[in-house]
């Protein structure tokens, strides 16, 4: 009886631990540069609702820099090196509304090699989402 509580508590173990590894081989490997993107606009939208405030975000693709304002905070993004952020002009403006619809100036992208996805911001109902080509 004591072997077969020590096997299991051991399979429990190795189940654990080996779980998280198998997780993750279905994302693609950019799929967590993607979410940083997506997460920073979905935790603005709700401060936006929150505080019943616009609150704009600039992001700055070449720099990986953005903005949030209101409050006045600042960072950088954390990408891998072959990952980037591109878009049309020198900033992207993503504006959230108190009552949760969004705007943005242009889209903006991830690109990780030769692949491009975007960040998709729906205007009426403010969902921040990937998608991946």
């Amino acid at each position: 009886m004591i072997e077969l509580v020590v096997v299991i508590t051991l399979m429990a173990i190795i189940a654990g631990v080996s779980a998280p590894a198998l997780a993750s081989l279905d994302h693609p490997r950019n799929a967590s540069s993607r979410e940083a993107v997506v997460t920073l606009l979905r935790r603005s939208r709700a401060m936006a609702i929150r505080r019943a405030i616009v609150v704009t975000v600039t992001i700055d693709p070449a720099s990986a820099r953005y903005w949030v304002s209101p409050p006045d905070t600042s960072a950088v993004l954390a990408l891998p090196e072959d990952v980037s952020l591109s878009a049309r002009s020198t900033r992207v403006h993503l504006r959230f509304a108190p009552d949760g619809q969004a705007v943005a100036d242009e889209p903006l992208f991830v690109r990780e090699g030769g692949s491009a996805n975007p960040i998709v911001l729906e205007p009426w109902t403010g969902e921040v989402r990937n998608a991946p080509r």
